[in-house]
């Protein structure tokens, strides 16, 4: 076979990129960066909260538990209602609003 060899590339896709594609590709390259800036001033508050937090009387302050508060909170039984079905704490089931409804 006696092929002609065609050209090594395709001149359009690899041609100077129109002005369209410049832009988007700006806006595409402008999003991203100041979206990492965003993200790094964000955890730069962060930082600053929990440190002014310890400063001002540990990190469980008003805030939820943590490491061993944890293991303290307790699961409460539930039960199913008779009436409809759903289930409920044991010891503060509430009306459902059912007429049947045994609460």
């Amino acid at each position: 076979m006696t092929g002609r060899p065609g050209p090594p590339y395709n001149a359009c896709m690899f041609g100077l990129p129109s002005i369209q594609k410049l832009l988007v590709l700006a806006a595409i390259v402008l999003a991203v960066w100041y979206g990492f800036k965003l993200i790094g001033r964000l955890s730069e508050q962060r930082k600053a909260e929990r440190k002014l937090d310890e400063q001002r009387g540990g990190a469980d302050a008003g805030k939820r538990p943590r490491g061993n508060a944890r293991a303290e909170l307790k699961a409460e039984e539930m039960e199913p209602c008779p009436a409809c079905g759903a289930y409920v704490a044991a010891g503060k089931a509430r009306s459902c609003g059912r007429a049947d409804c045994p609460y």
